[in-house]
């Protein structure tokens, strides 16, 4: 699947997206970490379809995935 990077994150992984496979968000954020150096250590969520998603599920392969840093809002 193609997940797309946003802010720090895409900054960390010198790209805007990352082609992944998982079944579950958990193994998603696993391999999102194993992918991307030092992803583990900056505060993000991911969003599935445009929803934040902050509790693991089951993926199919054609979700919207987004990871997004922080971010505020004025």
């Amino acid at each position: 699947m193609d997940v797309l990077l946003f802010g720090m994150v895409a900054e960390k992984a010198g790209a805007i997206s990352i082609d992944l496979e998982a079944g579950s968000l958990v193994e998603l954020r696993r391999k999102l970490e194993l992918s991307i150096p030092g992803l583990e250590r900056l505060s993000y969520v991911i969003a599935v379809d445009r929803k934040v998603v902050l509790n693991d599920r089951a993926l199919t392969g054609s979700e919207e995935i987004a990871v997004l840093p922080p971010f505020a809002g004025g």
